[in-house]
């Protein structure tokens, strides 16, 4: 694992995950909140600021519990990813944004591009303490 992104040295903002981020691949999006969650999500496309969807048959969101991980695979591979310029790692249509509208905040829409549990993913605490980015 190499770490690109790290928000509390960096910055909590889409352009500062995108400085570090963009072209880089595969990578996995992890996120922590004052509750004690850690989850996130994988995927083997690069970070661009395109604008568009992108296709990743192998994309996945994911949480702990305990040791345990627990994996959510994508639903709709064409919209795996999105990639967007004013937030970090965006995945699906909005099924998990690791800081939303450059803000240390989560947002989660279930059931769309990936069906989990918003409750087991992140205990519905959407502040992050934390949001890393490592190239797998």
């Amino acid at each position: 694992l190499k770490l690109l992104f790290k928000a509390t040295v960096y910055g909590f903002t889409g352009p500062a995950f995108l400085q570090r981020c963009s072209s880089h691949s595969p990578t996995v999006s992890v996120g922590y909140n004052a509750s004690g969650f850690v989850f996130g999500g994988f995927t083997q496309q690069p970070f661009t600021q395109s604008g568009q969807f992108v296709n990743d048959n192998k994309a996945f969101l994911f949480t702990f519990s305990g040791e345990k991980l627990i994996k959510y695979p994508v639903t709709n591979a064409a919209q795996a990813v999105k990639m967007v310029n004013n937030c970090g790692p965006h995945f699906g249509n909005g099924a998990l944004i690791l800081l939303n509208g450059n803000q240390p905040v989560v947002h989660t829409n279930p059931g769309q591009h990936y069906n989990f549990n918003a409750a087991e993913m992140h205990g519905n605490d959407l502040n992050l303490i934390e949001c890393e980015v490592y190239q797998v």
